[in-house]
């Protein structure tokens, strides 16, 4: 292949490679809203809840202690507010980029399920099983604005399946674990400038921005993990618990695809050096290790206090590689650089009646996304959580939770310079994106 030909290849692997990363790159990515019960305390104290398999996505060891069979069924729907303006860029240093400067509403709306049922074998052993969701993204901005050689769309969703074993080793202290089989999908559209490579390449008739090129790319993947946990007495009044997630490495396989038809460019580059033909490729792509550790503290008869503290290694996550089944498409290599971030909950319960339980929390969640690799693709930021929720018992066996929840975003800037020779084909990009999400949470839990 010529040597004046590898920037067109390069955009295909650039283009790929940040579309993976934005499936993956931000405290934004992990969901934490599992459960109406933990949402309304802004999941404070998540870790250190007994004997409710509602709790098993925070800490396996929430299914020890049961009396009989247990059930709980839970579904959040998570919504926001999203914005960006001022976004302004150049194609190649020289050729502003044309679009809509300003747009809204490019964060999608989800629905998070989970379900848990656990049952005791004996007075010291539980046995469960956790279906839920535990990582997803969606994102989608015009293909007509400014913003668009950086991102368009960019949809990630995992489902895990784990089933757990805990085990009671003393009336005070518990153990758990469970092996985590996740299912992770990526689905992403993207918009390459084929004219600016054309040009690049010196072939006539084409300049940076003139013929645009959609692609998408669309891979899965099943890898197994393992999760653990503990809780443990200490005296009446207080318990604690600590739970740890693995991280999860995924080989992601998928397809390539290239609308050849909508960009003369891209069609000349195909006959001349076979890029942008139909591909499949292959992608290493991890999911972090999180740690947590969590109280609760029951002040009064009535008062309960709760807080919690979760750390994620998103450091592990500093390159993303893609290789092509096409070899006129070379492997690339995007670096990351995330740093490994933290969140901290404080909340508390107050039994209004016996039947009905009332609680609030508030959370502080801090991005690991660095501020040099920022991409409207993961527009992550700071967050803090405030929220409030309630508890229905409407019996010894049937009971409802209700959970709602605002996070507000530190403002993201987005400053890519596009000077870096990986960079060179999406061009420079500055904007300023602005979100605000909502969650609302419904869970039903029936003992039998």
């Amino acid at each position: 292949m010529s040597r004046s030909l590898w920037p067109a290849t390069a955009v295909v692997g650039l283009v790929a490679l940040q579309a993976i990363t934005s499936g993956a790159a931000a405290g934004g990515f992990a969901l934490e809203q599992q459960n109406a019960r933990a949402l309304g305390a802004a999941f404070a104290g998540a870790q250190a809840r007994r004997a409710d398999p509602g709790f098993a996505a925070y800490n396996p060891t929430a299914i020890a202690g049961l009396a009989g069979p247990d059930v709980s069924v839970n579904a959040t729907g998570v919504w926001s507010i999203t914005s960006f303006e001022n976004a302004q860029g150049t194609l190649f240093g020289v050729a502003p980029i044309s679009g809509a400067p300003d747009g809204e509403d490019f964060d999608g709306d989800a629905v998070i399920p989970n379900l848990s049922i656990a049952a005791p074998l004996s007075d010291r052993i539980a046995i469960g099983l956790l279906v839920h969701a535990p990582f997803g993204l969606s994102t989608n901005f015009d293909p007509s604005s400014v913003i668009r050689y950086q991102a368009q769309k960019s949809e990630a969703l995992s489902i895990a399946v784990s089933p757990t074993v805990a085990i009671a080793l003393t009336d005070d202290l518990s153990i758990a674990g469970s092996v985590r089989i996740q299912y992770f999908d990526l689905s992403v559209t993207a918009i390459v400038d084929a004219g600016g490579v054309a040009a690049a390449n010196s072939i006539p008739g084409f300049l940076p921005g003139s013929s645009d090129l959609p692609a998408s790319f669309n891979g899965d993947d099943v890898a197994v993990g393992f999760t653990a946990g503990f809780m443990a007495a200490l005296g009446q009044r207080v318990v604690i618990g600590g739970s740890y997630a693995s991280k999860i490495s995924h080989d992601i396989e998928g397809d390539a695809v290239f609308d050849l038809a909508a960009s003369g460019a891209a069609q000349v580059l195909n006959v001349a050096a076979g890029l942008f033909a139909p591909t499949t490729f292959v992608s290493d792509f991890t999911t972090p290790a999180i740690a947590g550790l969590g109280v609760e503290i029951s002040a009064t008869e009535r008062f309960t206090l709760l807080a919690s503290t979760t750390y994620s290694r998103w450091s592990a996550f500093e390159t993303v590689s893609l290789i092509f089944a096409n070899l006129a498409q070379p492997p690339e290599i995007l670096t990351q650089n995330w740093d490994d971030s933290w969140s901290l909950s404080v909340g508390g319960e107050y039994a209004a009646a016996r039947e009905t339980t009332l609680r609030a929390g508030f959370m502080f969640d801090d991005t690991p996304v660095n501020d040099a690799f920022a991409s409207p693709r993961i527009p992550d930021s700071d967050r803090y959580w405030a929220s409030v929720g309630a508890t229905q018992n409407f019996s010894e066996r049937l009971s409802a939770d209700v959970g709602v929840a605002v996070a507000f975003f530190a403002d993201r800037p987005i400053a890519l310079s596009g000077a870096e020779p990986d960079a060179l084909i999406r061009g420079s990009l500055a904007a300023d994106l602005e979100t605000t999400a909502f969650a609302a949470s419904l869970r039903v839990r029936y003992k039998f």
